[in-house]
């Protein structure tokens, strides 16, 4: 009952709030560098400010991040030992502190499963080579004592959206509301909804919003996390078949603002779960770094979570482009995305592209050898992000390319020596 209280007010507040934007905003975005934008109005659903928490780091504290995926995690972690996994776990700790590296973003649930003790999501497969058996240790359990032991910040990520691929899916339990939704005929197509080989949940619907929040109280409640964090999958796909039914029975005119309204309500339930119990949590979100892509491809209203409380402590934009990108050049899309947050409390994090360096970038047009005959690329953009008004701190994508041998380039390796003193200098 409280959780349907919940969403009500949460209508409520959208409902009497909608606006239109300004369709001219979009007139000077460039096409994204692999799609191009989809032709509708562009409609921001906003919220008037709420109370909240003060801000969860110190204001001058700079945050040095690292993704690591689900992908790295299984190369020290699927059908390993406790005593393994800790090892290597540990060894990539050691690695990042002495980089300068201060925040890690670990996976914990890539595809509707939980590398962790979960009541709402079945054990990932990423641990025992199957999905739903129960392991012999907690994964979660055993980094966040080796994180806490370095003093290094802990941020669980989670897709809420994503689940399982269709060789999966079948084999998670019915105890799990994924299992049983997939099983019954009446919400396999509308609770959860096939996109080419990978189902996706469907924010359409109230229950769906429930099972995504209380994934993330859970995490909160049983585990020390300092934070929260999700990235850029949202709707897998622009077309009208995914979510018809809810969208026919909804009264929205348009279904670019349906389904925004739809990631807005799941933004906003995850961030009020995630301070459920500790309101210090962070919670932070990594959207595409293009900005009509966000908007209009896959519904993520950047426009209201950067305006506006309740959605995000901090927002890290997947700045994967070189400084000479024809559509979205690395300084003039910086730009773009600290005007967003201009005048707010909220931090502006920048997400970079170690994985590009000395790889041709086939979406850069005329631009797509700059990764490979310009150098120090990495640390020209950390300097200008530096500029940045609400500049909070830089995040590589990701482990592997940075520490990893079978990855590491001898062209990596002169990039990551030409950032090392900016990123273990003390910052103000």
């Amino acid at each position: 009952m409280l959780y349907y209280l919940y969403i009500m007010k949460k209508l409520i507040i959208f409902f009497t709030t909608i606006s239109v934007f300004f369709t001219a905003c979009h007139s000077t975005i460039p096409p994204d560098e692999t799609h191009q934008t989809t032709a509708v109005t562009t409609v921001a659903l906003t919220t008037p400010p709420v109370e909240d928490s003060a801000p969860p780091t110190p204001e001058n504290t700079e945050v040095i991040g690292v993704w690591i995926s689900y992908i790295e995690l299984s190369g020290i972690l699927t059908r390993k030992s406790k005593a393994q996994f800790r090892e290597s776990y540990a060894l990539m700790l050691d690695n990042c502190a002495n980089l300068g590296i201060n925040t890690v973003y670990v996976h914990l649930r890539p595809f509707g499963d939980a590398l962790y003790d979960s009541d709402y999501y079945p054990w990932s497969k990423y641990i025992t080579g199957t999905v739903g058996r129960v392991p012999e240790f907690d994964p979660l359990a055993v980094m966040l004592e080796e994180t806490k032991k370095r003093d290094i910040a802990f941020h669980g990520w989670l897709n809420p959206m994503r689940i399982q691929q269709e060789r999966d899916i079948e084999r998670v339990s019915e105890d799990f509301s994924i299992g049983k939704w997939y099983r019954d005929e009446s919400k396999r197509g509308k609770y959860l909804v096939r996109n080419k080989d990978t189902w996706f949940l469907n924010p359409a619907y109230p229950e769906v919003i429930e099972l995504i929040a209380n994934g993330v109280r859970e995490i909160t409640e049983k585990y020390d996390v300092d934070g929260i964090h999700i990235d850029d999958y949202f709707y897998p796909t622009t077309s009208p078949t995914f979510d018809s039914d809810a969208f026919e029975a909804s009264s929205f005119p348009l279904l670019t603002n349906f389904r925004r309204f739809n990631i807005n309500t799941m933004v906003s339930a995850m961030y009020d779960s995630a301070k459920s119990k500790t309101p210090g949590t962070v919670f932070s979100i990594s959207p595409q770094g293009s900005i009509s892509k966000n908007l209009d491809e896959l519904y993520a209203d950047i426009l209201t979570w950067t305006a506006n409380k309740g959605f995000a402590d901090y927002i890290i934009p997947q700045l994967y482009y070189g400084f000479n990108h024809p559509n979205q050049p690395f300084a003039e899309t910086a730009s773009r995305w600290q005007e967003l947050v201009d005048g707010s409390d909220m931090k502006l994090m920048f997400g970079l592209a170690v994985y590009k360096i000395n790889r041709e970038d086939e979406w850069a047009g005329d631009a797509k050898r700059e990764w490979i005959e310009e150098r120090e690329i990495l640390r020209r953009q950390i300097e200008k992000a530096r500029e940045s008004a609400n500049y909070g701190g830089v995040i590589f994508f990701s482990y592997n390319w940075l520490f990893n041998p079978t990855h590491v380039t001898d062209a990596i390796t002169d990039e990551i020596n030409a950032i090392k003193p900016l990123l273990q200098q003390e910052t103000t």
